[in-house]
């Protein structure tokens, strides 16, 4: 797995990383042990995290960790997929046309997505950042 430390957005973020296994998925907070979850789809780690995170904040409070609990408390989730896994995700995405849209040499993306490169900051970033316009994009889009 491939998962480039991106920063997250705020202070107050805590990263999850999602997999796929061959079991099913999971997903994990690396920088706090007790957070992790197993799922049959992405969509059900991320409802199972947040119950997680709930138990996790009162067993902490119990244990007298309160500054650790407030921060999982009003933490942001912030959810992290290796490339490969998000194309192999999202199908519907072709890895060359969407290369081309955030102006990344298609090959390289194919490789990149292959694991037969690594995944630089500065390309996970540019990734990142076109997938979030190309959201954006499309958010503005209305059929008549």
């Amino acid at each position: 797995m491939n998962i480039k430390a991106i920063q997250t957005s705020s202070e107050n973020a805590l990263k999850i990383i999602l997999e796929k296994t061959e079991s099913g998925f999971s997903a994990y907070a690396p920088a706090h042990s007790g957070i992790y979850t197993v799922g049959d789809s992405y969509e059900e780690l991320k409802e199972n995290i947040e119950e997680v995170i709930e138990y996790q904040v009162d067993y902490l409070k119990e244990t007298g960790k309160n500054a650790e609990a407030e921060f999982l408390k009003n933490a942001k989730v912030e959810y992290f997929l290796d490339v490969k896994q998000f194309f192999e995700q999202y199908p519907i995405l072709n890895k060359s046309e969407f290369a081309n849209y955030i102006g990344m040499n298609a090959s390289m993306m194919r490789k990149i997505s292959s694991g037969i490169i690594p995944l630089s900051d500065a390309k996970a970033q540019q990734i990142q950042e076109g997938l979030h316009r190309l959201a954006n994009d499309l958010k503005q889009i209305h059929f008549a």
